[in-house]
């Protein structure tokens, strides 16, 4: 009756979960399929070729033998060094119909006219880092392990706690974890695209209208659990006449209409 009423495909609309402990499982990816949003429909893009949607943003792209701008929208033609078939590891300079390769500074072209070695400064042996060196162009520079940041000197290392020594700008909560952090929100919000502010899911406006079975088999320790369900998916989402309206039908002998859209 599920996959007769669905919209097509069935796999993306139909789920089957095996049992009461697993649904909370099963309303994550409900709640994402809820939440989702094509951000190049959502907007203006401006891409001259394409646009690629990705979570909570997008990004432009060119058709092949283009690439794109810095202006990351507009696309200009490539020329034949960039056809791929170089093999300059850095770069290609075009000469009178044919190429060169040649290697950015620090970098010594090797035997092959191809690849690229940078210069080993730290193997000098004069870098004095506590922690590690990292040969760099221009020279070297020293690096702490996670969890530590370089103190003013450019070579010694304490450790730190970024929660407390940075303005990590996290509205509900910030965690740190091995010399990073990240934010999190309370239980029935969700991170924004920025990574900081939270809020309800209000992505996408839908009808959406809950069905659950109310009969004795089902046994009141999993009527608590589905009624719980039902609670996750409502509270993250932004309910309205003018936005996401919910409605819930109960069955058992009888089907019951206890709210409607």
């Amino acid at each position: 009756s599920l996959r007769a009423m669905a919209s097509a495909p069935l796999e993306e609309h139909v789920f089957l979960v095996e049992s009461f402990e697993l649904i909370q499982q099963f309303g994550k990816q409900f709640q994402d399929k809820l939440c989702g949003v094509d951000m190049c429909m959502e907007r203006d893009h401006g891409c001259q070729h394409s646009c690629v949607s990705s979570p909570g943003s997008f990004y432009c792209e060119c058709k092949p033998g283009y690439r794109l701008n810095v202006d990351g929208k507009t696309c200009s033609s490539i020329d034949a060094c960039a056809d791929g078939r170089h093999g300059c590891e850095h770069q290609c300079v075009s000469a009178r119909g044919t190429y060169s390769c040649h290697c950015r500074a620090g970098y010594y072209l090797n035997q092959d006219k191809r690849t690229c070695t940078m210069i080993d400064y730290c193997s000098f042996g004069n870098h004095s880092c506590q922690h590690e060196c990292v040969s760099i162009p221009a020279g070297h520079r020293c690096r702490c392990r996670s969890g530590f940041t370089l103190q003013p000197d450019g070579k010694s290392c304490r450790a730190i706690d970024l929660c407390n020594g940075v303005d990590h700008g996290c509205e509900f909560k910030c965690v740190s974890s091995e010399g990073s952090f990240r934010c999190v929100c309370p239980e029935g919000q969700q991170l924004q695209a920025d990574g900081k502010a939270c809020s309800k899911c209000g992505a996408r406006h839908v009808d959406l209208v809950m069905v659950i079975d109310g009969s004795k088999s089902v046994r009141p320790q999993n009527f608590e659990l589905v009624k719980q369900f039902v609670n996750r998916i409502v509270d993250l989402l932004e309910v309205s006449p003018g936005g996401t309206q919910v409605g819930l039908v109960q069955y058992s002998s009888r089907v019951r209409t206890e709210f409607p859209l």
